[in-house]
């Protein structure tokens, strides 16, 4: 199994997991190892110096592929695509507001460098401070980048040109997420701001120069619930989203909120969510989408991972043993693996069945942000 991260300190890494050798086999083998160093130590002359500990755990492999330590360079969003060549690349949105295409091995392939990256703001929106401008969603093909802001702004490119649709919502944008099959259709929402989902191909906008306003009415727009029991007004918040559908004209989205809800929406039926589930004790704040499965994985901020069927509304398992908030999910080509990155700097591999038992870890010295 092979994994990609990318970190606070702007350094993105390769991590390779053999999934042959067991997490206690290996925990195992390196405590030998430490207790064998230690004996040696001891026997050691006062002149002699003592060798460096072997702290590696067998069974993973990890490397570095670009990037030096620089918090300016912090890793904020990381996705991965086919190039124009035909290989996979890695397509990073940086502190610093750069969007680089990295090869596998390393090799720079493209910058994008936005300057009102370095603009200080201080603007107070939903009781809220925003400081400055951070990616919260990022998507490509072979030959485009979408990339969106927490100030709601979206910028579709072209690799090959300078030519790009510009696109302002509103403020306080928590994740944008890509369609997996169309990635110029995207789904967006935040703080205050319901889901909505856009064609970056098709939308018409004002006339006006840098980023404008739509014209064109969305996809699709979501609508708050109801009120609550009291007939209060239930607060949005929108932590995270996943199509589930192939279909990307008449998309089916499964949306976290930073209310403990998961909530399915179905653009053909009508604008609030056909399902809601209040499944967690905690704000959720990522969301996976097995290709697989009917199921959806979901973490909230207190290092709790979960498993659910969507047909049932269902826990069906949970991933134990994570210290710290979870910063990102993947899952394996087949979905028998979940990977889970945790502020404790450790990438840990689940098995999607059975006891969701933890088959291994890599610690990656960083703190991982995707």
């Amino acid at each position: 199994m092979r994994f990609y991260t990318g970190d606070e300190s702007g350094l993105i890494k390769g991590i390779d997991i053999d999934a042959n050798v067991s997490l206690l086999e290996a925990q195992a083998r390196a405590a030998k190892r430490t207790k064998a160093a230690a004996k040696a130590k001891a026997t050691l002359k006062p002149t002699e110096q003592a060798p460096k500990p072997d702290t590696s755990i067998d069974g993973v492999n990890m490397w570095t592929v670009d990037g030096s330590v620089s918090r300016e360079r912090s890793i904020q969003q990381l996705c991965a695509t086919l190039w124009s060549s035909g290989d996979r690349v890695l397509v990073a949105g940086r502190q610093n507001g750069n969007i680089d295409v990295v090869g596998y091995d390393g090799q720079q392939l493209y910058t994008y460098a936005n300057s009102e990256f370095s603009e200080k703001l201080s603007i107070k929106h939903n009781g809220r401070l925003i400081a400055g401008r951070q990616y919260v969603g990022l998507g490509a093909t072979d030959s485009q980048f979408l990339a969106c802001t927490n100030m709601g702004e979206i910028r579709y490119q072209s690799f090959a040109t300078d030519e790009a649709t510009l696109m302002k919502l509103p403020l306080d944008a928590f994740r944008m997420r890509t369609h997996r099959q169309r990635p110029s259709v995207f789904a967006v929402g935040g703080r205050e701001h319901e889901l909505s989902v856009w064609d970056a191909e098709t939308v018409k906008l004002e006339p006006q120069s840098g980023y404008a306003k739509p014209q064109s009415a969305p996809i699709f727009k979501a609508k708050n619930v109801p009120n609550d029991f009291l007939n209060l007004r239930v607060p949005v918040w929108v932590t995270d989203m996943q199509f589930t559908s192939d279909d990307a004209t008449h998309p089916t989205i499964a949306v976290s909120t930073g209310h403990k809800q998961i909530r399915l929406y179905d653009t053909r039926a009508q604008q609030r969510p056909v399902q809601d589930w209040e499944i967690s004790k905690h704000p959720i704040l990522h969301l996976l989408a097995s290709h697989v499965r009917p199921e959806l994985f979901f973490a909230d901020n207190m290092g709790n991972a979960h498993q659910m069927d969507i047909r049932t509304g269902l826990l069906t398992g949970t991933f134990k043993g994570i210290s710290g908030a979870v910063k990102s999910l993947a899952l394996s080509e087949d979905g028998s693996k979940l990977a889970v990155a945790g502020l404790d700097r450790f990438v840990r591999v689940f098995e999607t069945e059975g006891m969701r038992q933890p088959l291994h870890r890599a610690y990656v010295k960083q703190r991982v942000s995707q």
